[in-house]
């Protein structure tokens, strides 16, 4: 049977789950051989299938348990929402015969979905599967995850996936998550209409000063807002400040700041030229809206410029009649255009889940090429794989792969757990919210960061 339903005015998609009688033991047989596998021997230290969902074999002979696989994710609404549909119908498509509880746990900056595998976690009741964010975030559950290492060199992804989000996804010596998407957080999205109406060239923004003589031009010949923004959640602040640190004192200067290395005095300037355009060039609403709020004051035309992640474009891609470089455009964020601020979403892969077979067929489906077309294009974010033909992409995402594919300096994103353990995250947010959402103190909260790393 199936359930198919929406969340009413939120647009969440509620999980969609196919449940079909009876063991797949011939589609387990297949993915064993493609894997390597007979029965699952145990952990045997390295955090393969073990525990108390192992799949055992039968004389050699592997099988799956009963179970359904479970995977829970974060995107709850809009182009997330679409974009996991698509992943649950290609799924269903190729393995109809695996029963699934593919699932949404709501809350911004995925604190809801943390705190559920956390506490999951703890009570040694984990999920098959769960979206997060690799790189340093993921040291957290040290342990804890299976290797998937088998999946990566039997699917050919070690040879296939860009270089940057492999390495994230290793920990431990092994491979613990599977890339699914990138978002480039280096945006800067403007309206067509007031720009030419304040005489700006975006090709002209190449730097910190050239931004701000812009942000001046939009403020003295129109009545839009020269920067719509939100600074309701921390993440945000935090995410405006590693933008312009990186615009302004470079790539290197944040690369030693988030390694223990930093200069206190750059971390200021960054901090103060950040105040400087939320005090004086943003909307008065600011501190209590969301970004899609936010957002929608570019796409009316009642603000010049938005910088965020490209999950934003999503929005723009879905307004009737607001076409990329007719009605809206992009340039990288000034000073960052050698750079690709990396985001990276996957999903990670807990030992001792109810169905380890089931997550590794699961592991392997994540990282085709279709799949990952399919999926980003829905999400407004980027394949990883090195090998996607770029026109079954957007224009506006095929730009980004062209860099992405291209560009020597990924400066590894703060906000969204790259650049830091989830404590060093956590630090960073309560430091932003004691000194840096107004009244905005640079240098206590300089003081406070300087601290974290």
């Amino acid at each position: 049977m199936s359930d198919d339903s929406t969340g009413g005015s939120t647009g969440e998609y509620v999980t969609r789950r196919r449940v079909v009688a009876g063991t797949a033991t011939g589609l387990a047989a297949s993915f064993a051989g493609c894997i390597g596998g007979g029965g699952d021997g145990g952990d045997g230290g390295d955090g393969t299938d073990g525990g108390s969902g192992t799949d055992s074999g039968d004389g050699g002979t592997p099988t799956m348990t009963d179970n359904a696989m479970e995977a829970l994710h974060g995107w709850t609404g809009g182009d997330g929402a679409a974009a996991v549909g698509k992943l649950v119908d290609m799924w269903e498509q190729q393995h109809p015969d695996i029963e699934h509880d593919i699932k949404p746990i709501g809350g911004d900056a995925n604190e809801n979905l943390n705190a559920t595998v956390a506490r999951r976690l703890a009570n040694r009741n984990p999920p098959d599967a769960f979206a997060s964010w690799p790189g340093k975030t993921m040291q957290q559950y040290g342990g804890r995850l299976m290797s998937v290492s088998d999946v990566w060199e039997d699917a050919g992804y070690t040879d296939t996936m860009h270089p940057k989000a492999a390495e994230a996804c290793r920990l431990n010596d092994a491979y613990r998550a599977v890339p699914l998407g990138s978002h480039r957080l280096n945006n800067l999205f403007y309206n067509v209409s007031v720009l030419e109406e304040a005489g700006v060239d975006p090709e002209s923004l190449t730097s910190y000063d050239a931004f701000i003589s812009a942000l001046d031009k939009v403020k003295n010949n129109t009545d839009a807002i020269p920067m719509t923004m939100t600074t309701r959640g921390s993440w945000a602040n935090l995410q405006y400040f590693v933008e312009f640190f990186l615009g302004t004192e470079g790539a290197d200067a944040y690369d030693a700041f988030i390694n223990g290395n930093g200069d206190k005095q750059a971390v200021v300037r960054a901090l103060k030229k950040t105040k400087n355009v939320i005090e004086n060039y943003s909307n008065e609403d600011k501190s209590s809206i969301s970004f899609p709020e936010a957002n929608d004051k570019l796409i009316a035309g009642n603000a010049a410029f938005f910088t965020m992640g490209n999950w934003a474009y999503g929005m723009y891609r879905n307004t009737e009649d607001f076409k990329f470089n007719e009605d809206w455009g992009w340039v990288p964020f000034p000073g960052t255009g050698d750079m690709y601020v990396w985001h990276l979403d996957s999903f990670l892969f807990p030992r001792d889940g109810n169905a380890p077979r089931k997550a590794k067929i699961f592991a392997e489906f994540l990282g085709q090429k279709d799949v990952q077309v399919e999926f980003n294009n829905l999400k407004g974010s980027i394949p990883l794989r090195t090998d996607v033909d770029g026109s079954k992409l957007t224009e506006f995402l095929s730009l980004n792969v062209d860099d992405l594919n291209n560009l020597e300096k990924f400066p590894p994103t703060l906000a969204h757990g790259l650049a830091g353990t989830s404590d060093q995250l956590s630090a960073c947010k309560d430091a932003i919210a004691s000194n840096f959402m107004g009244p905005y103190k640079p240098k206590a909260t300089a003081d406070e960061l300087m601290k974290v790393f």
